[in-house]
């Protein structure tokens, strides 16, 4: 729709279940957190071996069916950028999808079935008001659901996939001043 003019490149609007959802924009806690988060997962996961390189995309499109094309605040893909010149990576293609939840917790855990059937692997929902994350993993894409979901919060541990990395929750969050 972009390509033939119908929409603006730049229109804060997401294809969910075949619906164009318009999406509220980003209040200045969610705007920290998804920065913050970009830039701690670009640390870890730059420097790869060029045989298994990762990238860290923020708010771009994630190929996830003829029915859905979400903006995930945060995703780490598989290849070098370069790899994605022509089309938007898939699902399948992904390590880590993120979304970080002030005011979109519904959608945003809505969008796990979008996730789940897309394949990809990982899907962290961050709550930001409940200062939790939900972590879920084994995606069964027939039927739209991940096998397990983890909650996690406080002095929680969180492992990075393919990385030795992990962080504790509380750290991943606002400022306990906020």
């Amino acid at each position: 729709m972009v390509e033939a003019g119908i929409l603006a490149e730049d229109e804060s609007i997401e294809l969910l279940d075949g619906v164009l959802v318009v999406m509220s924009p980003q209040g200045p806690k969610h705007s920290y957190i998804t920065t913050k988060l970009r830039e701690q997962l670009s640390d870890v996961y730059r420097g790869r071996p060029d045989s298994h390189p990762l990238w860290v995309r923020e708010e771009k499109p994630l190929e996830a069916g003829w029915r859905d094309l979400p903006e995930p605040d945060l995703v780490v893909v598989c290849g070098r950028a370069d790899t994605y010149i022509e089309r938007h990576p898939r699902g399948d293609e992904t390590l880590l999808v993120i979304e970080v939840a002030y005011t979109s917790l519904e959608l945003d855990r809505a969008k796990a079935a979008i996730y789940a059937r897309a394949a990809v692997p990982v899907y962290w929902l961050i709550d930001v008001r409940s200062g939790r994350i939900e972590v879920c993993t084994e995606p069964q894409p027939d039927e739209g659901c991940y096998r397990v979901t983890r909650v996690l919060a406080g002095t929680d541990v969180i492992k990075l996939p393919q990385s030795n990395g992990e962080w504790r929750v509380a750290d991943l969050l606002l400022p306990p001043s906020c």
